[in-house]
């Protein structure tokens, strides 16, 4: 199914949010050409784009005039869920270090897909996965989705790894999402004002899952009464 035309009068914010998405996939930059060319734009148009975004810190331009996003997005970012992160590294960085596996957050963005909004990794582990913050995969695969998933009200269509997670407490994934890796979620309790969430790891041990799947409910628990205390001292 085709995503939805964006209304009327919101073209300009909707081809500049496709550049800007264009440009968060190509590591060495994308020209002015080929931002017109690979999305199909005017190449006037994506000039003018170019030249607010650049206004704004959002994109720059490096001496062979390729285009990068910049950090006013940065600045941006550090304002969303800014209390969850702040209260949630602390509790992060210790599930990190005692699982030996890669702690994160991770919000669903679409009914498709999860987001990952923090990674912290370990740091007195030999090997370990390093991944992104802002790496994308579908909701039903993985721990993380499956987590989030199996926290709302039961449905009749729930897969079975999702009844099984509800059942649990957590959700166990292997290789669903990266080959090697196993994941282990629990969902977060949020207030109102933020979004469904879970907190996982992700390990290079298969077999250190199913250990380390007390210490993510335990972490995910802690984590969650916090962010209450805090919304209620608001």
């Amino acid at each position: 199914m085709a995503d939805p035309a964006p209304p009327a009068g919101a073209q300009t914010i909707d081809r500049g949010l496709r550049v800007l998405w264009h440009l968060a996939e190509q590591p060495t930059g994308a020209s002015l050409a080929s931002l017109s060319r690979d999305l199909g734009m005017n190449r006037t148009a994506v000039h003018r784009l170019m030249e607010t975004f650049r206004a704004h810190d959002i994109v720059r331009r490096d001496e062979n005039k390729r285009f990068h996003l910049s950090y006013g997005l940065v600045q941006l970012a550090s304002h969303v869920d800014s209390d969850l992160h702040r209260i949630a590294y602390p509790m992060m960085a210790e599930l990190a270090d005692t699982t030996g596996g890669t702690a994160h957050i991770m919000v669903p963005v679409s009914e498709d897909e999860v987001q990952a909004i923090d990674v912290v990794e370990p740091r007195n582990a030999a090997v370990h996965l390093a991944f992104r913050t802002g790496h994308r995969h579908p909701i039903s695969r993985g721990s993380g989705g499956v987590a989030i998933l199996a926290a709302r009200p039961p449905r009749d269509d729930d897969a079975p790894e999702v009844v099984e997670a509800r059942r649990l407490g957590y959700a166990l994934s292997f290789e669903q999402v990266i080959p090697g890796i196993a994941g282990v979620s629990a969902a977060l309790s949020t207030p109102a004002t933020m979004p469904e969430a879970c907190l996982g790891i992700s390990l290079v041990d298969k077999n250190a899952a199913g250990r380390a799947a007390p210490l993510v409910v335990k972490a995910a628990e802690e984590l969650s009464s916090v962010l209450f205390a805090q919304e209620r001292r608001r």
